[in-house]
């Protein structure tokens, strides 16, 4: 059998929980401290985190082209997938992590929303101009990826200048901001878009 075989055969007696986003999967687990595996289907493509103790301990992805195990399993995931969790034995899952150990748990962390500084947020109706800058460590980054997401959905999509600034055009509303690192990882940070924002420009440090 092969390693998706095998993992498909473990849940397939399980009605599973779920479904849910990356960020409630990995809260969910932590705070029940659960053993076993979440599985995302999305086309031909297939993700798999295994949980030992609440923590994500291992990881699978597998579409037409091949496998990928461990980190380079989690540097595919986009955060808009949807996972159900299969609890499995405990013994089980400590012997498949061995095949598929991630060894970077920030990997997973850094797609937990963090909050992008602001002033008081005052809800209205309408919509403007959203504009950043992405800096590290006190320099501004060009040519880096950002993306504006609400609801799962991609709203906003573009690249900082030489100054590292970017903006999009949305409705008054509560978003992610998605950085999209060069080593393939991502940043999740969520923001309010608000009329307290208009003619300014947000800094955000991704040191």
């Amino acid at each position: 059998m092969t390693s998706i075989e095998i993992l498909d055969s473990l849940i397939a007696e399980s009605a599973g929980d779920g479904p849910a986003s990356v960020q409630a999967l990995l809260q969910m687990a932590r705070s029940k401290g659960v053993y076993g595996i979440a599985r995302a289907v999305e086309r031909d493509q297939r993700y798999y985190i295994l949980f030992f103790a609440g923590e994500p301990d291992g990881a699978v992805f597998n579409d037409r082209k091949g496998m990928l195990f461990g980190n380079k399993a989690l540097y595919i995931l986009k955060g808009t997938e949807q996972f159900t969790f299969y609890p499995v034995d405990r013994a089980i899952i400590e012997r498949i992590i061995l095949g598929c150990r991630i060894f970077d748990r920030n990997i997973l962390d850094r797609m937990l929303p963090s909050d992008i500084p602001q002033v008081t947020p005052k809800r209205e109706g309408g919509a403007g101009v959203f504009a950043m800058r992405v800096v590290k460590e006190g320099k501004p980054v060009s040519g880096q990826r950002v993306s504006i997401r609400k609801g799962g959905q991609i709203v906003g999509n573009d690249f900082t200048s030489a100054e590292g600034r970017v903006s999009f055009r949305l409705l008054y509303d509560r978003y992610e901001c998605v950085v999209h690192l060069r080593d393939l990882s991502t940043r999740v940070y969520e923001f309010e878009f608000h009329p307290g924002l208009l003619n300014q420009v947000v800094d955000l440090d991704i040191s």
